[in-house]
Formats: structure tokens, sequence, C-alpha cells
């Protein structure tokens, strides 16, 4: 292995990383010629430049910036997790005892469909139809249910729904609230 060198831009950006032996500096291009503890910083840390032709490194980030950028880590987190929990089924009674309801896109469209189906003009006195639920057992079926119950259901899936969003609204607001990285990382979707 031969000299290292870092190749930049013309804004100082440092764009690739070069070995005099292994991997030569294409004609034209810049680099400046680096030491193997500067290489092993740039590599391991983002924001290295070059100006004035050095190695500069790039400025820390301030206390407001790190709890911003943990704010915005969080907050991604608990909107994946609001996410995950909208799409993770729900229960409803609806059919006298407690059953587990599928809720993934297809299946909150389904619902809605089924409710509207159940709610439409000359429905039928024995109007029902099927829908995919598991009983307290775990076992899957499409259960019969009357216009009453698929209304239930639909009431039930909207309200799990709504709770998640709710909890994701008051856990967003108790990051935005929080003052230290150390705070923000501590308010996660399990949090009591």
């Amino acid at each position: 292995m031969g000299r290292k060198l870092a190749g930049y831009d013309e804004q100082g950006n440092i764009v690739a990383y070069y070995d005099s032996v292994d991997s030569p500096v294409p004609e034209g291009a810049n680099a400046i010629e680096i030491t193997d503890g500067e290489w092993l910083a740039c590599i391991n840390t983002s924001g290295y430049t070059v100006q004035n032709g050095a190695l500069v490194a790039p400025v820390p980030p301030t206390a407001a910036q790190l709890l911003a950028e943990a704010r915005a880590t969080q907050v991604a987190n608990i909107t994946s997790a609001c996410a995950a929990q909208i799409v993770a089924g729900f229960q409803s009674s609806a059919l006298g005892a407690s059953h587990n309801y599928p809720s993934n896109l297809v299946d909150q469209q389904n619902l809605a469909a089924s409710v509207l189906d159940s709610v439409l003009p000359g429905l039928a006195a024995d109007w029902v139809t099927p829908f995919w639920c598991a009983d307290a057992s775990g076992d899957w079926s499409y259960a019969v249910h009357t216009a009453a119950q698929i209304q239930q259901v639909g009431r039930d899936g909207k309200a799990a729904i709504v709770a998640a969003i709710q909890k994701k609204a008051g856990l967003v607001a108790e990051i935005e609230a929080a003052t230290t990285v150390e705070a923000v990382q501590a308010i996660n979707w399990d949090s009591p």
C-alpha cells in the first residue's frame, strides 16, 4: 500500500479516497495527501473538507443541533411504530365474544366496503357478510356478521386507529417539549 490521498471537488467536499499504489488519483482530479490517521478519521466521520489545500475536520454539531436531530429521529421512530400499530389488527366483541380483526390497508378497505354495504338503502332484513377474524383460541375464519355487527367492527377498528394516532400525537408533543437528548431518547412507543 502506498500513500493515502483525498480527492475533492471545487467546493472542497471530499469525493473519493486514493492510494498511490493501489488506486492512483485520476488525471485532472484534485487531491491532497493525508496520513493513515486522517484517512481513518475521514472514513469514520462525515463532513471533512479540503480548504486551501488542507484537510479540515467538520465542525461538531451544537447542542441545539443534536437535540433537533434526536427529536427528528424519535419522531420518525414514533411515526413508524404508530403505522405498525394501525396495521397490527384490533379487537372487537361485535360477535358477542372478543375476536381479532386484521387491519392492513387492504383489510381496512374491505371493512370500509362491508360497513358501507351494510348502510346502503334497500338493505335486506337478513343481510349478512362474511368477514375474516380470529376467535379467542386464534382460529381464523370468515365469520358471518349482521349489519349491526359489521358496523360495530368498523367502529372498533376506527377507535383502534384513532387511539394509535392520539398516542402518537401525545408522544410527539412530549418529544418536542423535551429539553435534552437523553430525555428525547427515553420517549418511545412503549413509554407509559
